[in-house]
């Protein structure tokens, strides 16, 4: 399916079956559309404060202007021109705007083209790899849980975004299911303090599940559905990142894990913060090391 840029500037979802080589193109064309986005939001915001600040000279301009009818002129010229600038900030502010609404979180896009590299040598050329990426904003209305009041006196509403889904088959003929849900909760809260004035405060709190399955075929894994606290003990995750949920049956596996900081994905990653494409990786890298475990015991067996 190729990709249609018009449609996705007006969903903001990437959805894509084809070949990894495919994908990849696409998330590179979504990098760069992205860069010109924030290019050009940069642009406008310093042309709007450029206008800003010309209308505040003007201004000033004007104030040290007599009333006589020498400077009338200039009064005249000083004011349409203040207009003019004026008319020019609310413009630049408005394109500004819409520019923001265009830019895209750049850590999506980058986890899944990151992952897809980290797996390209084990998905055949041609093997489909499906693959949705929602890039519309965690709070978006359709998003929205449902609003309450804590016990604590706070306004809160929770979000569930489902961002990612990806789905392919590996050469050894493995099954493989990624998925990832950003959590976030707003609260809210307005008291008048004892000076009579109202404050509001507000908060966020974002979290984040990564989710990788595997499935494959029971005769090649004998036991494997016994094999929950070895799967267990060999799950390695980067600092930040803790089990949420470990199932394992005969012919699958399912770890859930939950970051509870900021997560990134990038070259430059903040100190502060998780990285996201490394968790995904060693999840997978994790479950893998269980499936060859038991593959050799399976061949032990049979050699005995």
């Amino acid at each position: 399916m190729a990709f249609n840029i018009d449609r996705f500037r007006k969903e903001r979802v990437y959805r894509c079956s084809g070949p990894i080589s495919e994908l990849r193109d696409d998330l590179e064309r979504l990098r760069l559309l992205d860069m010109d986005v924030e290019r050009s939001r940069k642009n406008w915001r310093q042309a709007a404060l450029l206008c800003l600040a010309a209308t505040f000279v003007l201004f000033v301009y004007g104030l040290t202007l007599d009333e006589g009818p020498e400077d009338a002129l200039a009064t005249r010229l000083t004011l349409w021109a203040g207009l003019v600038l004026l008319a020019g900030t609310v413009g630049c502010l408005i394109v500004y705007l819409r520019f923001r609404r265009l830019d895209l979180e750049n850590r999506r896009y980058t986890l899944v083209s990151q992952v897809l590299h980290r797996l390209r040598r084990d998905i055949g050329p041609d093997a489909p790899v499906k693959l949705v990426v929602d890039l519309t904003p965690v709070d978006s209305s359709e998003k929205g849980l449902g609003k309450y009041k804590t016990s604590t006196g706070w306004n809160a509403e929770d979000f569930s975004d489902p961002w990612l889904t990806l789905q392919t088959r590996l050469l050894d003929g493995t099954h493989v299911r990624i998925a990832a849900v950003q959590r976030l909760r707003k609260r809210s809260r307005t008291r008048i303090n004892a000076r009579g004035k109202i404050k509001t405060k507000s908060r966020k709190d974002s979290w984040a599940l990564f989710a990788v399955q595997l499935r494959v075929k029971a005769e090649r894994y004998p036991d494997l559905a016994r094999m929950e606290p070895e799967t267990r003990g060999a799950v390695r995750l980067p600092g930040g990142v803790v089990v949420d949920k470990l199932q394992v049956g005969a012919d699958r596996m399912a770890l859930r894990t939950l970051v509870e900081t900021e997560w990134d994905a990038g070259p430059d990653i903040p100190f502060n913060a998780v990285d996201g494409a490394k968790s995904v990786v060693m999840m997978l890298l994790s479950l893998y090391h269980v499936l060859h475990y038991s593959k050799e015991l399976g061949n032990q067996a049979k050699a005995s």
